[in-house]
Parts: C-alpha cells; structure tokens; sequence
C-alpha cells in the first residue's frame, strides 16, 4: 500500500526532517542574489526619475497654443479668476500707495504752515488759522500792544437806559478797533423794545451817524443831562453831579468817540428769568439766590459763545452805569503784571435828602472769619448775600474802604466780586474759571466767580479810590419819601 501511494506536489508533507522545519531567521540559498537585483532595478528607477525631473524643471505648461475645447473648461476659469484677482489687488495697492502720498503731503504742508505764526508776508492756507495763546495773555500796555479787548454786556429791559450805555461805550477812550461788543437779550417783559433799539443804536453806532440819534431822542425827555434818572429825581440830586455828568456826554469828545468799533454780536437767549427789574424786585434777599444763578448761567453763554482765541481781554459791564472814566480799560491794565482780574469801586448818586452818594456794590470784598464760620454753618446750596442782615458776615467791602483823597492806583486783594464793572484777563477763563450758576462755596455768579478764580490760584485786586458811578434807581421807600416831598413843596411853596 505505501508503495502503491503516490504524493502529489500540493499535498503537504505528513513528515518533516529536521532542515525542513520552519525558522523564519533561517537565510535561504539564494538571498544574495536577490539583493542584487533589488539594488539594481532600484538604481535604474532612480535614473529614470531624475531624467525626467531634469527635463521639466522650470517650465510651465503653455496653453495659450492649445485651442480652447482641448483645456479643461473649470481649469480656464481657474486661471481667469486669478488673474482678476491679481489685478484687484495690484490696484489696491496702487490706490493705498497713493493715498498714503497724499496724506503726507497734508500733513507736510499742515506742518510747514503752523511751524511759523502767520505775518503780513506769509499767508496760512486757505481754512487754516493759528494761533499762539501765550501771544493773547494781556499785558500792561494793551492798547499799545494792539490786544483785543471784548466787551460783555446782559442785557434785560434796557431799552430805557440803552442811549445812557451807547454814549457810555463812545466815551472809551481805548482803541476802537480793538473792541469787540456782544450783547445777549434775554428775558424781557412783553411790550419791552430793548432788542429793536439795539439794532437801531448799534447800526448807527457803526456808521458814525449815532449823535443826532441821541440827541432826538435826550430831547424827548425833560431832564436833560442826567439820563439815567428821570426830572422828578433830578430835582434832589446834588448839583455838583449833575454838572459832572453833564461835563461827561458834552464836547470836545476825544479822537475814538465816533469810531465804529471793530465788531458788534447781538445774541438773544431767554432763560426763564421772571423776577422783576425792579429795585425792590431785584434786591429782595427772597429770590437773590435764584437770581444770582441765573444771571450766572446768561454770563456763561454770553461768554463762551463770544470769546475768541485772539481775544487778551474780557471786559464786563452793567448797562446801568452813569459815569466811568473814559480811560478806564488802560487805566485797569496797569495792574496786570500782578493781577489776573480788576475791578473799581462802585458808588451810586442819591438825592440830597439821602446823602448825596452811597456805596453800591457790596459783592467785592475781603473775606472774613466770620464769613467762613457762616459758610459752615449753611447748607450747601444756600447762597450768602453780602449787605443784608440775615448774613451777617462782617466782612470788609471795597465800596466803604473808599477815600475821595485816596490814590486811585492803589489796589488791595479781594475774595469776591460785583458784576458792574470787571476787567479779566481773557486766559482766565481759558484756564476754566467762570460764572458759577449753582452753588460754589455758598456763593453764586459773580462772587463766586472771584472765589473759584482765587482757588485756581489767580490773582483777584479792587481799587478802592478809582470810583465808577451807577445810575440811581429809586426804591419803593425812596418814591414814598419824594411823592411827600413833592406834596409839601406844592402846598407850602417849599420843603
């Protein structure tokens, strides 16, 4: 039976000897040659390749000969959107070269402009101005010195007392053309013309045709001389006044007088102020803090819409004054190494029965310790009241330190001021000082004004013996005193 058994080549053997037995390290007869092979078919690969490598390298595919059906139509459109693209941003980048040029020619020329003030042969670009603000800070000699000075005025029911003003303004002895004037009506009763005499006065004011308007209109009235007051009050005023004011408004008037003035703004603003003009109206310690802060808000935006960086000065001035030295804005401007803000001594006429004169504003003064023991004591929205009973402060006022023998170029250190007759460096507001209309220190306006100023660490000065004259304006105990007067000098011939 073995023998008869034949194996087949696929059958597997049932047996194994011992060099038949499976180890994969085992190396076969033949290993050697077979690695020559691989090197060498390896080696022929290689130079294949880099033939080919060689052959191509650095060239690209020209399809511009091959006609359009033979390229593939998604493959075009590739290349089509690249070089739209490529060309977008070529442009943009052209686009932002150039505007960067531009710019720096801007800024180039700006720089060129503005590093050198402008004179009468370098002219700024056309929108361009400059300005230096340590050029415009005020000095002694300001009239020399052509510095422009800007004249404030509030005005509120003036029409009556606007000819009494306009005369008052042509009586500057300052040059003209150095003044600037802005006016804000605000407030004025129904019926009340203040704003229509504005523009008539202020219209005729710059054409130099102002007199024979004044004139007309001083004829209108009886008591010719003092226009601030009216004939019955002129009967009791002190004779030697009414010949002062009448030597004021006469000639020979000096060489500005008919000068039109270098500009004029009208602004009209109303602020809800409804207490009376009144004397009784307006001093009632009832409402005097109300008031204040009101006309400390008109202050402010009379002021911040009028000043310009070119303005050295700030002049402010009460509508009602009835004589001021023609010269007082130079005069003033002697204290300005020293002083930051001057004000004068501020009086008013009375009839002879009352005295003759009166101090009038009391809101410049020296502060006191009692006025600061007072302070404290207050609320911190109450406003203090310089003159009235009910805030005794004790403190020393300008009005009553005046002498009429004294040196009217002395000058003393105040606290607070009034509002009839101020004189400002113009950078003092720049600094940030203003009209406060709340609450500052238990003080409101103008007063206020002096106190913040002097926080800021400015310099505030009064001239006791230099003295301006207020209009008199006759209160309600004052008519009742004239009307009896009157009476008796009717019924008996004399007083």
């Amino acid at each position: 039976m073995r023998d008869t058994w034949k194996r087949k080549k696929s059958d597997l053997p049932m047996t194994m000897k011992n060099n038949d037995i499976f180890n994969p390290h085992r190396k076969g007869k033949n290993d050697k040659s077979l690695v020559y092979k691989m090197l060498i078919g390896g080696c022929i690969a290689l130079f294949v390749f880099c033939y080919t490598l060689s052959s191509t390298w650095g060239k690209s595919v020209d399809i511009s000969n091959i006609p359009e059906n033979d390229i593939n139509p998604l493959y075009a459109q590739k290349q089509n959107n690249l070089k739209l693209e490529n060309q977008k941003l070529k442009d943009k980048l052209q686009s932002i070269e150039n505007g960067i040029d531009s710019l720096q020619n801007i800024e180039n020329d700006a720089n060129n402009a503005l590093a050198t003030p402008p004179n009468q042969n370098d002219q700024l670009p056309f929108g361009v101005e400059f300005y230096d603000l340590k050029d415009y800070e005020g000095t002694v000699d300001g009239k020399n010195n052509d510095e422009i000075v800007l004249l404030l005025i509030p005005l509120r029911n003036a029409e009556k007392v606007l000819p009494l003003m306009f005369r008052n303004m042509m009586n500057i002895t300052y040059s003209h053309n150095l003044i600037d004037i802005a006016f804000l009506v605000s407030d004025c009763s129904d019926g009340d013309k203040t704003l229509e005499t504005l523009y008539e006065l202020t219209a005729a004011m710059q054409e130099s045709k102002l007199i024979p308007i004044l004139e007309a209109k001083e004829k209108q009235t009886k008591g010719k001389g003092v226009f601030g007051s009216s004939d019955l009050y002129l009967k009791y005023m002190p004779e030697d006044y009414i010949k002062n004011v009448k030597k004021s408004y006469s000639p020979p008037f000096h060489s500005e007088y008919e000068k039109p003035f270098r500009s004029i703004q009208i602004y009209q603003k109303d602020f809800g102020q409804v207490i009376g003009q009144g004397f009784s109206d307006r001093h009632d310690i009832k409402i005097q803090g109300i008031r204040r802060k009101l006309m400390g808000r008109a202050r402010n935006w009379l002021l911040s819409t009028a000043l310009k960086p070119y303005h050295s000065w700030v002049y402010w001035r009460d509508v009602d004054i009835e004589m001021s030295p023609g010269d007082i804005l130079e005069f003033m401007m002697k204290f300005a190494t020293d002083f930051d803000v001057i004000v004068p001594n501020v009086w008013r006429p009375l009839p002879t029965f009352l005295g003759s004169e009166q101090p009038y504003d009391l809101n410049s003064w020296i502060e006191s310790n009692e006025g600061l023991k007072l302070a404290k004591s207050l609320d911190e929205d109450d406003v203090i009241v310089e003159g009235y009973e009910e805030y005794a402060t004790w403190r020393a006022h300008l009005a009553y330190i005046r002498d009429v023998n004294g040196d009217p170029k002395e000058i003393i250190d105040l606290d607070g001021v009034g509002g009839v007759s101020i004189l400002s460096k113009a950078s003092v507001f720049r600094h940030g000082s203003n009209f406060p209309a709340f609450t500052f220190m238990n003080h409101a306006e103008t007063e206020a004004f002096g106190k913040l100023t002097k926080e800021m660490g400015l310099r505030v000065g009064g001239l006791p013996h230099y003295t301006v004259w207020h209009i008199f304006e006759p209160s309600e105990d004052d008519l009742i005193k004239i009307s009896k007067m009157e009476r008796k000098k009717r019924r008996f011939g004399s007083i």
